[in-house]
């Protein structure tokens, strides 16, 4: 139940006030300015971090130098893979909701501070009246009548508590927590075009190692059927040459399909059909080289620069915020109300000034009883910041999480592509010797098959290996907070 008490003047016929009313209506809107600066609630104050600034990861390819990462995938001097970028960024559906959710914040914003403003609506009525001429006691015809109406309204209320800053503040925030929601948006779509991007070029690779491999192999199985043909090698040779052909063409189908799902997957990326870039990629496109060290920076560097801990931020400020819009509700609102107009029993007689009509007041609202249902929301406000709390810090947590998780990947990556470009370095001489003895009649033809086979799986896996390492180098830059800010400087919907 809300208790209003109303201090308004009945409509009259327009007059000057009378001097005593002026002054005491003046001094009421005085002291309500006055008091005006009290705003109730917490005030929201920035959390803090405390956390180890140094990464626990370390290795030579590894340093804590202020990274560059605003344009990371500049440093693999891809043209292409810039402009696969900045359509993404152009077209791709996803961050496209991500902008217009901006504008949905900007227009709640705009809302919430026009709350400060006064309202004023016009009205025009045409009202025909007419009574029962059966209710009094005297019987009689009842009457009739007919009324004209012309005016100006207007309600302004007084943020004399601060609920309306409350409202305000929070609309700030969860703007910009849609301009870094929109940012978080942006870094990933970057992040996986790129890795996308590289996917598609080596598997590309591994299709055009795999062909080589079955080219090579059928000239091995023609060999030995001349061999088997003139009786200098077994059938076991032909069938032993024929089984490893056919397992080498075996590999082929499936690294196709999963080439053709990664390019639909980066079409989609960049807002276009699946099937836009089938035709972009050609054989033999090499995989650009990750750089010999990356540089990270400190912890407290990344904290700053992921819009993931800023947009969590956001919304723990805006939690606080809706803390002081619900308390707020537990004190006084003020309104200054007033209209204008003219009234007359006909239309004829509105120009008239003796129709003028006029009102003006101030009216106070205090909810006196509501069985607990201001303080009850109080709470929920409450508990709906402590979530935003924790939920910031454990974003906090996760990023940290996966910037370690993702160097130590990196590193490791590094480290086996290492070994097994020097395993196949010494898997090819291993090849070439098999060759030469067998040609010598050293040995039967069995062991150039075996050192062939062990070449060519060794020659994949070393692809497969150099393509983990760009993935896992895009995935740090990610982590690291790079990539979105060089598309979200234009302006807040950009």
């Amino acid at each position: 139940m809300t208790a209003v008490h109303v201090l308004k003047a009945p409509p009259f016929h327009l007059r000057t006030p009378s001097r005593r009313r002026s002054t005491w209506q003046a001094a009421f809107v005085i002291v309500l300015a006055l008091t005006s600066g009290c705003t109730v609630g917490p005030d929201y104050v920035p959390p803090t971090i405390d956390h180890s600034d140094q990464w626990s990861t370390s290795a030579a390819a590894v340093n804590n130098d202020d990274p560059q990462l605003s344009q990371w995938w500049s440093l693999f001097n891809d043209p292409q893979l810039e402009n696969y970028i900045d359509q993404a960024v152009s077209h791709n559906r996803t961050l496209a909701i991500a902008k217009t959710n901006i504008l949905r914040a900007h227009a709640l914003r705009r809302q919430a501070g026009s709350l400060f403003f006064p309202t004023v609506d016009g009205s025009l009525s045409h009202t025909r009246q007419g009574t029962s001429g059966t209710t009094a006691d005297t019987f009689s015809g009842g009457s009739r009548r007919t009324l004209y109406n012309v005016g100006i309204e207007s309600t302004w209320e007084l943020d004399i508590f601060g609920g309306l800053r409350r409202q305000a503040n929070a609309s700030d925030a969860r703007l910009e927590s849609a301009i870094a929601d929109k940012d978080t948006v942006l870094l990933g779509i970057v992040a996986e075009v790129g890795r996308t991007y590289f996917d598609v070029l080596g598997l590309q690779k591994r299709i055009d190692i795999i062909e080589k491999n079955i080219a090579l192999q059928a000239k091995t199985f023609e060999l030995i059927q001349d061999l088997f043909n003139a009786g200098e090698a077994t059938e076991f040779d032909l069938s032993r040459a024929h089984a490893q052909e056919q397992l080498t063409r075996s590999q082929l189908p499936d690294l196709k399909a999963e080439m053709k799902a990664s390019i639909f997957r980066l079409s989609v990326l960049l807002g276009q059909a699946p099937e836009f870039l089938l035709d972009s990629f050609v054989s033999g496109q090499a995989l650009p080289q990750a750089p010999d060290v990356i540089s990270t920076g400190i912890r407290s560097d990344v904290l700053r620069r992921r819009p993931d801990i800023r947009r969590a931020e956001w919304d723990l400020a805006a939690a606080t915020e809706d803390i002081g819009v619900q308390v707020a509700e537990l004190f006084p609102r003020f309104f200054l109300t007033g209209s204008i107009g003219r009234a007359s029993s006909t239309s004829s007689n509105l120009a008239d000034q003796l129709s003028n009509t006029f009102s003006f007041g101030q009216l106070m609202q205090w909810p006196i009883f509501n069985a607990g249902r201001l303080r009850a929301q109080i709470d929920v406000e409450k508990a709906d910041a402590a979530m935003a709390a924790d939920h910031y810090e454990q974003t906090v947590l996760d990023v940290l999480s996966e910037v370690e998780s993702s160097l130590a990947r990196y590193i490791e990556k590094r480290a086996t592509r290492d070994k097994l470009q020097q395993a196949f370095v010494s898997q090819q001489r291993a090849a070439e010797l098999a060759r030469v003895l067998f040609n010598s009649g050293e040995t039967d033809f069995l062991a150039v098959l075996d050192a062939e086979r062990m070449l060519s799986d060794m020659e994949d896996s070393l692809a497969t290996s150099e393509i983990d390492v760009l993935l896992n180098l895009v995935t740090v830059y990610a982590a690291l907070g790079g990539g979105w800010q060089p598309y979200s400087l234009t302006s807040s919907t950009n």
